[in-house]
Formats: C-alpha cells, sequence, structure tokens
C-alpha cells in the first residue's frame, strides 16, 4: 500500500514538473513569437513604406511622362514645318473669318488643309484626359485658349492664369531658324494620378509633390493633415528650387526623382502614421497571444494523461505504414484533441498517397500510349516522303519530267501542310501558292494561266502561314470555270510609300453585289458567320491580328469578270 501511494506521488509530481516545464516553454516560445512577429511587423510595414513610396514616384513618372509625350506630340502637330508656324501667326493675326478663308485658299494652293481650331478638337478626341490647351506667342498681346467647354479654342487678351493647375510647358519653335516664338501649355487632368495614389497604399500618411524644371508646383497630394511639410517644401522651393530632402528624411520615408525632363517628383510617407499602424496590430497581437496562453495551458493540463496513450496509437499505426501497410488507418475515435486533427489528417495523407500511386500509374500508362502515338505520327510522313521522292526519281529515270514536276510539286505541298510552323516568308507562300495552281494547271492543261509578281525587298516578309493560299484557293472552288480557255489568276506583291500591298486578282465568275455587300460587313465583325466565305473572314482576322490595326482587307469587282483582292499593311519595323 505505502509503495502504491509512492508510485502515485511520483507520477503526479513528475506530472505537475513536466506541466510546469511544458508551460514555461510554450508561454516562452509564445512571447519569443509575439516580439518576432512584432519586430517583423514593423520592419515589413516600413519596407512595404519604401516600396509604397517607390511604386508612387514611378507611377507618377510614368504618367508624366506619358502625358509629356502626348504635350509633345500635339505641338509637333501644329508647327513641325514652316507652313503650320504661317499658319499659326496667321490665325493670331487675322479674324476668324479672314483666317478660314486663308485656310481654304491655301488648301487649294497646297492640297493640305490647316484650320487650327479643328486641330485642337481632334486633340480632345485623341486624349481623354486634356482639361485646357494655352499657346501664347511672343509677337501678339492675345493667347489662345481651349477648354472642353470651347474645345475649337478663342484668342483672349491678356497674360494666361497657370497658377494650381498640373499644367505642361513647351516653347514654339521655328523649324527653320530654331527661334523661340511662344509657349505651349497643356493642362492635363489629375484624376488618374491621385485615383492611382489614393488606392495604392493600406495605410495613412502617404503624400506626393510635384515640380517643374522652373519651380512651378504642379501637383500636391496627401492623406493626412500635413500643413508643416508642404509649408516647409514650397517655402524652400521659392527660396532656393531645392526640395529640403534632410529636413524630411528624419519624420518620412522619402523617395524623390528628377526625371529627364526636368520634372521633381517627392513622394513622402509618416514614419509616425507607420508606427501608429505597426502598433495597432500590436495591441491585438498581444491580446490573441494571452488568449491563446490560458487556451494552451488548460488544453494542455486536460490532455496530458492521456497524451502519451494517445502518441503511442498514432505510431503504432505509423510503424504499420513504414513496413508497407498502407492499408492500416488511425482509429480516430481513440484520440482527442490536437492529436484528434493529427490522425484525421494522416488518414487523409494516406488516402491521398493512395489515390496518388493509382493516378501516377495511370498516367504513366497514357504518357507511354501518347509516346508511342507520336512516334508513329513522325514515321508516318517521312515514309510518304521518301515514296514521294522515290516516284518522282522514278519518272525522271523514266524521261517523264512533267510527272516528276507534279509530284515534286504535290510532295512540297504536303510538306508545307505539315510542317508545324506558324510563319513563313512571303517568298515561300507565294511559291507555296504557285504549286498549288500549278497542280490545278496540270489537271486542266490549256485552260488556268497565272502569273506571280513580288518586289525584292518583300521576298523576306514575315506572315503567318496560309495567309494567301485560301484566297487563290477559294477561286478555284468558287470563281473559276473549266469550260473556258481564258482561266487565269495573278499575284503582285509590291511595296509602295512604306506600305505593303499584296494584289490577288483573276477573271472569274465574280461575286453578285449583293453577296459582296454581306462579305465586306461580316469582315468587319469579330465572329464567323460567313459560310461562303469562312476561308476570307479567317485570312482577314489572322493577318490583323499579326500585323495590327493598319491592316486592311478590301474586295473590288474587276472591270470585265472576277474580283481583286488587296491586302494592305504598314511594313514592319525589323
Amino acid at each position: 500500500m505505502h509503495k502504491k501511494k509512492t508510485s502515485s506521488f511520483n507520477e503526479k509530481t513528475l506530472l505537475n514538473r513536466l506541466l510546469k516545464n511544458y508551460a514555461l516553454i510554450l508561454v516562452s516560445l509564445i512571447l519569443i513569437g509575439m516580439g518576432s512577429i512584432g519586430m517583423n511587423t514593423y520592419w515589413q510595414s516600413m519596407g512595404r513604406g519604401e516600396i509604397t513610396a517607390q511604386e508612387a514616384v514611378d507611377m507618377i513618372s510614368r504618367s508624366i511622362n506619358d502625358k509629356n509625350l502626348q504635350g509633345k506630340t500635339m505641338l509637333n502637330g501644329l508647327t513641325d514645318n514652316q507652313e503650320k508656324i504661317n499658319n499659326l501667326n496667321r490665325y493670331m493675326d487675322t479674324s476668324i473669318s479672314d483666317y478660314l478663308n486663308y485656310s481654304y485658299d491655301q488648301q487649294l494652293a497646297t492640297g493640305n488643309y490647316l484650320f487650327l481650331p479643328g486641330q485642337v478638337k481632334n486633340f480632345y478626341t485623341m486624349y481623354d484626359n486634356i482639361e485646357s490647351i494655352i499657346m501664347v506667342l511672343n509677337n501678339y498681346n492675345d493667347y489662345y485658349l481651349s477648354t472642353p467647354q470651347d474645345k475649337s479654342g478663342k484668342k483672349i487678351s491678356g497674360t494666361p492664369r497657370l497658377n494650381n493647375k498640373f499644367y505642361l510647358a513647351y516653347p514654339i519653335t521655328n523649324p527653320v531658324t530654331l527661334e523661340v516664338l511662344g509657349s505651349f501649355y497643356v493642362e492635363f487632368s489629375q484624376k488618374d494620378i491621385i485615383d492611382s495614389l489614393t488606392h495604392l497604399t493600406t495605410f495613412e500618411g502617404l503624400s506626393a509633390y510635384v515640380f517643374s524644371s522652373t519651380g512651378y508646383q504642379l501637383l500636391t497630394y496627401t492623406e493626412k493633415d500635413n500643413t508643416i511639410d508642404q509649408q516647409l517644401i514650397q517655402q524652400k522651393m521659392k527660396e532656393s528650387s531645392a526640395l529640403p530632402l534632410q529636413k524630411l528624411t528624419g519624420d518620412n520615408i522619402l523617395e524623390h526623382l528628377q526625371t529627364t525632363s526636368g520634372f521633381d517628383i517627392l513622394v513622402t510617407i509618416s514614419k509616425e502614421k507607420i508606427l501608429t499602424h505597426v502598433l495597432f496590430d500590436l495591441r491585438i497581437l498581444m491580446l490573441g497571444g494571452l488568449v491563446l496562453i490560458l487556451l494552451l495551458l488548460y488544453l494542455l493540463y486536460r490532455t496530458f494523461t492521456k497524451y502519451s496513450q494517445q502518441v503511442d496509437i498514432i505510431m503504432g499505426s505509423m510503424a504499420l505504414v513504414s513496413e508497407g501497410d498502407l492499408n492500416t488507418r488511425i482509429n480516430e475515435q481513440e484520440t482527442q484533441f490536437e492529436l484528434k486533427e493529427l490522425s484525421r489528417g494522416i488518414n487523409t495523407m494516406l488516402d491521398n498517397i493512395e489515390q496518388y500511386i493509382s493516378d501516377i500509374y495511370k498516367l504513366e500508362i497514357k504518357q507511354q500510349d501518347a509516346h508511342m502515338r507520336a512516334l508513329q505520327s513522325q514515321i508516318s510522313p517521312h515514309f510518304l516522303y521518301n515514296t514521294l521522292e522515290y516516284i518522282r526519281m522514278y519518272a525522271l529515270s523514266e524521261g517523264s519530267e512533267e510527272l516528276a514536276d507534279v509530284v515534286y510539286a504535290f510532295s512540297t505541298l504536303l510538306r508545307n501542310n505539315t510542317d508545324q510552323a506558324k510563319t513563313t516568308t512571303l517568298e515561300k507562300e507565294l511559291s507555296f501558292c504557285e504549286k498549288y495552281v500549278y497542280l490545278y494547271q496540270m489537271r486542266y492543261p490549256d485552260r488556268v494561266a497565272y502569273h506571280f509578281e513580288i518586289d525584292e525587298a518583300l521576298k523576306e516578309l514575315v506572315l503567318p502561314k496560309f495567309s494567301i493560299q485560301p484566297l487563290i484557293e477559294n477561286y478555284f472552288v468558287h470563281g473559276i470555270d473549266f469550260s473556258r480557255n481564258d482561266n487565269a489568276i495573278s499575284v503582285k506583291a509590291r511595296l509602295v510609300d512604306g506600305q505593303v500591298k499584296i494584289l490577288i486578282r483573276d477573271n472569274g465568275k465574280g461575286i453578285s453585289p449583293q453577296k459582296l455587300t454581306l462579305i465586306k460587313t461580316k469582315l468587319k465583325s469579330q465572329q464567323i458567320e460567313l459560310h461562303d466565305s469562312i476561308g476570307l473572314q479567317n485570312v482577314n482576322e489572322r493577318l490583323r491580328a499579326y500585323f495590327g490595326p493598319t491592316f486592311l482587307m478590301t474586295i473590288t469587282p474587276n472591270e470585265t469578270k472576277g474580283i481583286a483582292i488587296e491586302l494592305s499593311f504598314d511594313e514592319p519595323i525589323s
């Protein structure tokens, strides 16, 4: 009896010591984890602030560069030659009615119609972020002002007001003498920049400032009441045209960029706001950590006595699995709490492993079948090409050169059709088409004539495969009349003023006006609905996707018979 009491006492003492040790370890680990998480959260927030500031600077820089490019493009459209400079001076020097007469006279004389209000009005259509356009010429007291409410613009006496607006300024220079004639101002909307800055960060305290090369403040954005920093920046810019970067660095994460165009971009994020945000997160972390400590101590006390037994159950099952018995599963009814979840997870893992083994086995079988089919698909075309080449050589040896040419043309067509390349050169595409027509000519002797012509500069032009062949095939399917002896088709590829023009003409049956109208309408659609002209729309969509919006397919009836299909697009820049 005494021995039992001693044993019971020892077990109880050992349990208490283990509970205390585990409790101390758990509490220490939780506190260390909380401290690590707190420090990591702080440094992550600071790092995120630096990244956010850099992203804000990059975003503003890209936006300004885009706007600056737009402004230069607009100015270039108005002043890139002496004729346009003269037109601009005439607008500022005369009444609108006299200027309009001048524009018409210039159009009759030169063929170019330059009308300043119309040109400026087009800018609002091209760019949706313009708030106003101002032009000031040195020799005139009036200046030109255009707004979204009055896009054509008008002349106004005095000096334009540019304060507190996002204006980009450009000098107006004479393209011949390089004399500065005045200034060109474009006011852009700040909405895109402000919207991007608003959604850029998850914490408060971000401010952004943009100054022009002359020190003019283009943009001020702040998410907090930061009048002190704002006043400091404005004061320093007025005094020395320099930003107070050192004074701002102490209290802010700071990113500064001076663009090649002379713009100063400054983004600051308040360290105080970041610290407040981190402390708020830490308060939540401390409360959660305290609750976790109490919960773990309670669960540890409740489960410790059964812990060893439940672990033995799990380890016994794992021993059977290690011996290769994958059908073994842990009895979840004999475990509790986290060990029950562990048992369930192990059982799920064993189920997945068994399923993965089955899936991998089936996949290997499918891969072997696919590999075998791939070998077969490689052997068959190779065998077919060799057989055709043997027939061609045999025809040559027998003196039947015409039959050899037909076999060679057919072999070339077959090889091109089975080639997996997605693009080809214009010369190879036309050579493929020529062999296609040649086979029809051999089939219907003295009934089909053809002529292919290509500029030397276009022979290496890269385009999608089967871009022209479907158009020629349409002729032989729908347009040719084999009862006639004067069937003819021609293809001409020319380079005219930097634009590629490919003309396919035939003297076939032609297309009725109603059907031609339908085809032209469907070619503008994005959905393929033409039953008899799927090839036309397919070629149109593929080439438009490849060469971009400059591509155009036009279909017109010839003066006598047949149709003419012209493919035109800008010459790709190599």
